[in-house]
């Protein structure tokens, strides 16, 4: 059995609702379809403790219609990447932060709330990133409906004749 396989079987043994959700797509990259919030949770501190993936390289965004996909990328020693994917609704899109387990993981998680909306429950307070001071509210960049020609960066405001604004 390789290191891959390996991996892939201890989740599924702890985890039974990833049997069909996770898979080897070529040597060293496992990839799973997308979690809930909740399958995600349980998930994190196993792969962090358990199975070693002592590092997180990277959390990708992705806009997929009625609902954000947040890619999280993780390696162990092995240089095997383990890429968790996490589903949230676009109408309330909230997550908890794994910084506290993945410190490097800060910045990206301020990323998502920036760039998609994504509420990062525990997210430390800080800085925004990496949209300027003073960038409307409710403006996503990221997000599929944003569109770059409404938005005027003299006044730092997006008027899209098409949205009715909510009073």
């Amino acid at each position: 059995m390789t290191h891959d396989e390996a991996v892939v079987t201890a989740l599924c043994k702890k985890f039974p609702f990833l049997s069909e959700r996770i898979s080897v797509q070529r040597e060293k990259r496992i990839f799973t379809k997308p979690l809930t919030p909740e399958e995600f949770q349980q998930i994190i501190p196993y792969v962090h403790r358990e199975l070693n993936f002592y590092r997180a390289c990277h959390v990708v965004g992705t806009d997929d219609g009625d609902t954000l996909g947040l890619l999280y990328i993780l390696t162990d020693k092995n240089n095997t990447l383990l890429i968790l994917r996490e589903s949230v609704p676009k109408s309330n899109p909230v997550v908890k932060s794994i910084s506290s387990i993945y410190p490097s993981i800060l910045l990206h998680e301020r990323e998502l709330a920036d760039l998609f909306g994504v509420v990062v429950e525990g997210l430390p307070e800080g800085p925004r990133y990496p949209l300027p001071d003073g960038w409307p509210e409710g403006n996503y960049p990221m997000r599929k409906e944003w569109n770059p020609k409404y938005f005027d960066k003299n006044t730092m405001t997006y008027n899209d004749p098409n949205v009715k604004e909510v009073k």
